[in-house]
């Protein structure tokens, strides 16, 4: 019998399988900043023009289609891995993945014979377009298999205190900058999802809060004259939203949507999204304590200096984690709006898709810094358990 594959190996058959879809259109680009949203277009559909036969491009793409779901499903299994270091990196895996396959859904719609509803989305998305640029399919499939250059990694090395004196004052003024940090992060995020959700309209997110953890397929109607490629763009885009439910798991990506979906009734009612992360989180008490616990540690140099490379650790995840929930948020709001004559209900795909992510954000956020309040994906040790492990002398 031959032996299952490994996540690796199917991550490295998804990324070839994407590259050759993408053909000549993953050639260097200019910078980001510099594109415009028209030469972003442009360039999109003269390469999908260019690399491939409409009919080889879309004999790629539905080879790729059963790779994309078992790859959600391999990489879904190490959020159960034993090292949290594995766990994180499953997540990242996934959030990568679902903007892989949203890429590619949108790729697939532009190379379409009338792409005009995604170059007017292009027009109106202005700098938010640019997660469809060809090339940017790169820096996803880099980091889905692990393999993300410097640049797109803020990892450093932390400079390591001389004394005890001097690491007991570096470790309370790094937690607290790194709980601050998540806690900000985790609340402009949602704030960004939270108006987006609004100008939807609280009756279509209930709407889509409703099929949260169902076989979303299902609510996702298609046009009568349905054509070979609005199928395969309809099916990687929900890959895309696959992956983002396999982030939580369906049962708790319904909890966490419909929590969501009460918080957006209190942002619309005026409170603001942070206030709400600031009493869950409870970062301001808990950088006070281990603040204490810093300055009598009679833990040594060395324990110290573990700590102080794992809460940068944290730091570092979770800002590549939120870097890929924004732009999944980006990319969703942008295909919501361009898919919307080929796939008739991809408004509440996108809604739905918003209502998962924010709930993932906020639970992610907690689980980095250990908020007593919201234990529920419990994936890393956190801020509080990284020094307390470290510090505490039996």
């Amino acid at each position: 019998m031959t032996p299952p594959f490994t996540n690796q190996e199917i991550a490295r058959a998804y990324a070839t399988g994407a590259r050759a879809l993408f053909g000549s259109a993953t050639r260097a680009i200019p910078e980001r900043a510099a594109l415009r949203p028209s030469t972003i277009a442009q360039e999109s559909q003269g390469a999908a023009r260019e690399a491939t036969s409409e009919t080889t491009l879309l004999d790629r793409a539905a080879a790729l289609a059963p790779l994309s779901a078992e790859l959600t499903r391999t990489a879904s299994a190490g959020l159960a891995a034993a090292d949290p270091a594995e766990r994180a990196q499953a997540a990242t895996q996934l959030l990568a993945k679902a903007l892989a396959d949203l890429q590619i859904s949108a790729y697939l719609l532009q190379a379409a014979p009338d792409a005009a509803p995604m170059t007017r989305a292009v027009e109106r998305g202005v700098d938010e377009a640019t997660v469809f640029a060809p090339g940017d399919i790169e820096e996803s499939l880099a980091l889905l298999l692990g393999e993300a250059p410097a640049t797109l990694r803020s990892a450093r090395a932390v400079a390591m205190p001389a004394d005890l004196p001097a690491a007991r004052e570096q470790l309370a003024a790094l937690v607290t900058a790194t709980l601050n940090l998540i806690e900000t992060r985790a609340a402009k995020t949602g704030q960004t999802a939270m108006s987006g959700l609004l100008a939807l309209g609280l009756g279509h997110v209930a709407q889509a809060a409703g099929i949260v953890g169902l076989d979303i397929a299902q609510a996702l109607g298609v046009g009568e004259k349905v054509t070979r490629l609005v199928t395969l763009v309809r099916e990687f885009a929900l890959s895309a939203y696959n992956a983002v439910v396999a982030l939580c798991g369906p049962a708790i990506a319904q909890t966490a949507s419909q929590q969501v979906l009460a918080w957006l009734n209190d942002v619309a009612a005026g409170q603001r999204f942070a206030k709400l992360l600031e009493q869950l989180y409870e970062t301001q008490g808990t950088g006070a304590q281990l603040g204490k616990l810093a300055a009598e540690s009679q833990a040594d140099l060395g324990k110290f200096a573990v700590a102080l490379q794992g809460v940068d650790g944290l730091r570092t995840s979770f800002g590549e984690q939120l870097a890929l929930v924004d732009r999944l948020l980006q990319g969703f709001r942008l295909f919501g709006g361009a898919a919307a004559s080929a796939i008739p209900q991809a408004t509440v795909l996108m809604a739905a898709a918003y209502l998962i992510i924010t709930g993932y954000a906020v639970l992610a956020g907690a689980d980095y810094v250990d908020a007593a309040r919201l234990k529920i994906l419990n994936r890393v040790p956190g801020v509080r358990q990284v020094v307390e492990t470290s510090l505490v002398v039996e």
